[in-house]
């Protein structure tokens, strides 16, 4: 009986579905059509990433017996790491940066369009912009000041043995591929998809029109004896 009364039920939900299905499919359709259109017309980004490696020299052993030199060296080497994020992140950081690409360019935005993501002792560095060409270029700008000005930076960290090494150079790619479109495409319409399904809900909650013998049961508590059919 219960069985019985589950598949009633899904019986009766598959009814209103059915009554309203153009306004699910027209909601569908309509999502999928406006999310492709901006997946495809809106505006294209890119990011271009480079990778650091960062270490400190252990000090010399002095001594046979064991002191930790190789353990004070790697975490000496994760709180460089945080430390050289922040300064990555810096405006003077930015402004050798602009200074290093030969044109004028503002050390809010490098700033602003400028990630580190931190992974034990390696920082990833990257930066997005609209034009494949200048997040490249001051990814580049970025490698070049590391490559020259590091030692200004670690002595302001007081910093003596520390080591940066660029094991990835600058590379840039397409941030919204086509995977990442037609998955957006896909949440999107799926989404649209319910919020019809639960509108086509809604309007039959407040729709109080007789349609069938079961709602003419369910709403007078008695069974019904005849029926005329419509023609």
């Amino acid at each position: 009986m219960r069985r019985s009364g589950v598949d009633m039920e899904l019986k009766s939900y598959g009814r209103v579905i059915r009554r309203r299905w153009q306004l699910v499919a027209l909601i569908t359709l309509a999502a999928l059509a406006i999310s492709t259109i901006l997946a495809l017309r809106g505006p294209t980004s890119y990011t271009a990433s480079m990778r650091l490696a960062i270490s400190v020299v252990p000090d010399p052993r002095v001594g046979d017996f064991f002191k930790y030199d190789a353990y004070y060296a790697w975490l000496s080497s994760e709180y460089l790491a945080d430390d050289l994020s922040e300064v990555l992140k810096s405006e003077a950081f930015a402004q050798d940066v602009s200074s290093e690409l030969g044109y004028e360019v503002d050390t809010r935005e490098i700033v602003e369009f400028t990630r580190i993501r931190k992974t034990h002792r390696l920082l990833d560095v990257m930066i997005s912009g609209s034009d494949p060409r200048r997040p490249l270029e001051i990814a580049e700008g970025f490698e070049r000041v590391l490559n020259s000005k590091l030692g200004e930076y670690f002595a302001f960290l007081q910093v003596n043995n520390g080591q940066v090494r660029i094991i990835n150079r600058p590379i840039v790619k397409r941030t919204d591929t086509l995977a990442l479109m037609a998955a957006q495409i896909g949440l999107r319409t799926v989404a649209a998809f319910f919020a019809a399904i639960g509108l086509v809900f809604l309007l039959d909650y407040l729709d109080d029109r007789v349609r069938d013998r079961r709602q003419v049961e369910s709403l007078l508590g008695a069974p019904v004896l005849g029926e005329i059919p419509a023609t």
